[in-house]
């Protein structure tokens, strides 16, 4: 990988995690009003960005352009994160749905 992709990658890296600390932000400032919408916004940010993953990594071994081992690295844990929070949302909403049968 030549070092000005390698940078690129980096950059890349660096701006989605600012972007993720400012929509964290938002979220903890209003709180109150998004707590509604709080799993459809996890399930739709999950579904664009595993898509996005695959799409970018398909476009990257089309193109020829390896990839280096921090990114690799990087695209693993970042799905393992993804599949958690999957595993999370499914175990609260069994859960949610285990207590409005109970109260019925």
């Amino acid at each position: 990988m030549e070092p000005n992709q390698n940078r690129l990658k980096q950059l890349d890296l660096l701006g989605g995690l600012g972007a993720g600390v400012l929509a964290a932000r938002l979220a903890l400032l209003f709180a109150r009003w998004l707590q509604p919408l709080a799993i459809p916004a996890l399930l739709v940010g999950i579904a664009v960005h595993g898509w996005s993953m695959l799409a970018k990594n398909s476009l990257e071994r089309q193109a020829g352009i390896g990839r280096s081992k921090w990114a690799a690295a990087a695209e693993w844990i970042c799905w393992g994160m993804l599949i958690s929070f999957l595993v999370y949302v499914g175990r609260v909403l069994v859960f949610f749905w285990q207590d409005t049968q109970a109260c019925a």
